[in-house]
């Protein structure tokens, strides 16, 4: 949609196709939510008018083959579509682990095409008792939205919850939330065997526990959809994603690929990663568009730098760039500051809430590479702020001088706004060391 729209937009003149496989499609990210908060799986669609009303062609039938020689793509249904330039957009599917009664009905997997979630969906509702396999984001989302008058049990491989997102206090934050609901967690486990005649009806750990279960919920990673694009001949990475440069051309240079399926390299590394986030999406969408429309930036896409938010309960938790973790890992001498403020002054004020923010700083320079928070809503937004510090190589320096806007009923106070305060502290310890 990003690419299409902005070609449109660029380029009214362009006839743009869209080969869809599914008949409707949900908002990728609103679907931990179906069950409880939205309440359908129609509740979370993106309406085809969308691109409609922008003069857009939308046809629903699957692409089996790209005929890169005739310039054309040949679909399910029997159809040839010529192209002039082919995006590909097929994005990432589940994960499906090799494990016993995987195949039980009551094992769900996250899909994010309509007809799977709607399955999906009339699973979960039955469910009284129901096991999540995995605690990243979508894990304790799901979690979150299933908590009430169920009992929900989550188990994670790893020693904490969101581990390959934040720092060790964020997970906790976030675990503790969950078990105030009544979620249970199984750290160090994983599943040995889902059992059941038929259906799900336990489920065995790796530690020997065993939890009755009525649904199993498998969220534990994606892989890209790329079989079209390894039928087709392009160069695919060590991962299976397409291998596209910064103006998100694959190895035919009349081809692209963007969102799940294309190759992300590492902002700060240059190496290729696993970044699956929809704002990525959206901007190596718009790229490629902006490339095929002819205007071509002195710079692609430079990097995926990891950004995103959850709620759990009443707690926003959000992340920009690399944990304190992250960064020792790539061998990085980093300045951690933490600091606490609240988001409004003064601090006796209706909707008050504390705010922490973690920011992380390469020691030699200052330079910001990295910021966690938890706290209110408005920590949604400020980690896109905290974010573009980071995709600009701010340094502390420079941040404590930045210009921003504060409002008692909005915001903490000038003299505690957490980023800027975090980069004072820094300057601060600094200066104590010399």
């Amino acid at each position: 949609m990003a690419t299409s729209l902005t070609l449109k937009s660029l380029r009214p003149d362009l006839r743009v196709l869209i080969l869809r496989r599914t008949k409707m499609q949900p908002i990728p990210c609103s679907v931990p939510y179906i069950t409880e908060t939205i309440g359908s799986v129609d509740g979370c669609l993106i309406p085809d008018a969308i691109v409609k009303n922008a003069g857009i062609d939308l046809v629903v039938d699957e692409v089996v083959e790209i005929d890169r020689a005739r310039k054309l793509v040949k679909t399910a249904g029997g159809r040839e579509f010529e192209y002039g330039k082919l995006v590909l957009a097929t994005g990432a599917g589940p994960v499906k682990l090799n494990i016993p009664g995987i195949d039980l009905e009551g094992v769900v997997l996250v899909y994010k095409e309509y007809e799977q979630l709607a399955k999906a969906l009339e699973i979960i509702k039955k469910a009284k008792r129901i096991v999540i396999v995995g605690g990243g984001f979508v894990g304790l989302e799901f979690a979150d939205d299933l908590a009430s008058g169920r009992e929900v049990h989550v188990v994670e491989v790893l020693d904490e919850v969101l581990a390959l997102a934040f720092d060790r206090e964020f997970g906790e934050l976030a675990r503790r939330k969950l078990e105030e609901r009544g979620v249970k967690f199984h750290l160090n486990a994983s599943v040995r065997e889902i059992r059941g005649k038929g259906r799900v009806e336990e489920v065995v750990l790796s530690t020997g526990e065993v939890i009755p279960a009525e649904a199993v919920l498998i969220s534990v990673g994606v892989r890209p959809n790329s079989e079209l694009a390894a039928k087709a001949g392009l160069t695919l990475d060590e991962f299976g994603h397409v291998v596209v440069d910064a103006y998100m051309r694959s190895s035919d240079p009349d081809i692209y690929a963007v969102g799940d399926v294309a190759q992300k390299r590492d902002y700060f590394t240059g190496k290729p990663v696993k970044a699956y986030f929809s704002s990525i999406a959206v901007a190596e969408g718009r790229v490629a568009a902006m490339h095929i429309a002819g205007i071509a930036p002195a710079k692609g896409f430079e990097g995926a730098l990891p950004a995103f938010s959850t709620v759990v309960g009443d707690t926003v938790l959000a992340a920009a760039g690399l944990t304190e973790a992250a960064a020792k890992q790539l061998g990085i001498d980093v300045l951690p500051v933490k600091v606490e403020a609240v988001n409004r002054h003064p601090t006796n004020l209706r909707g008050a809430a504390k705010v922490t923010l973690k920011a992380v700083f390469v020691k030699s320079d200052l330079k910001l590479v990295g910021v966690q928070m938890a706290g209110s809503e408005a920590v949604g937004e400020a980690i896109n702020y905290a974010a573009a510090a980071i995709q600009q190589s701010l340094t502390a320096y420079d941040i404590v001088k930045m210009n921003y806007a504060t409002q008692p009923l909005l915001t903490a106070s000038p003299l505690a706004y957490p980023l800027q305060l975090a980069a004072f502290q820094a300057i601060v310890t600094t200066s104590k060391q010399r």
